[in-house]
């Protein structure tokens, strides 16, 4: 997987929030996985929704130590 250097503010946003250094495709790559699972894209994107933010509750968990 290429490491990519996040870019623009939502980007960046992302980055800092997982912890991250680089990009790892985020959101969308989620989204795409649960599509080809089978599920529509409203659902799709709720589990993308929640997969991410759980992503980003284990980071703020590791971090508050």
């Amino acid at each position: 997987m290429a490491h990519l250097k996040p870019k623009g503010a939502r980007g960046k946003a992302q980055v800092k929030k997982l912890g991250r250094d680089y990009k790892t495709g985020g959101f969308s790559k989620i989204e795409k996985k649960a599509e080809s699972e089978g599920k529509s894209a409203s659902s799709a994107k709720k589990i993308a929704g929640a997969v991410f933010q759980n992503m980003a509750r284990k980071h703020a968990r590791i971090m508050r130590g």
